[in-house]
């Protein structure tokens, strides 16, 4: 195959962009969602730092073995 032929058959498969610019601006938007979702820890993220903490207490040799 020749690279004329395959520019031509990618070129074929790929479905051009016709209108690539944005509408708005997306920055305000997230800024919006960043302060509509408080950051929570769920009880399994607690509960395995706990266990991290409490293993580094009781082995700390271990905690290289974490690493």
């Amino acid at each position: 195959m020749t690279d004329d032929r395959i520019r031509n058959l990618i070129a074929g498969a790929i479905k051009p962009i016709e209108d690539a610019e944005l509408k708005h601006d997306l920055w305000p938007e997230m800024l919006r969602r960043l302060d509509r979702q408080p950051t929570r820890i769920s009880i399994l993220d607690w509960a395995l730092i706990t266990a991290l903490l409490v293993w580094i207490v009781l082995f700390p040799r271990g905690a290289l073995t974490l690493l």
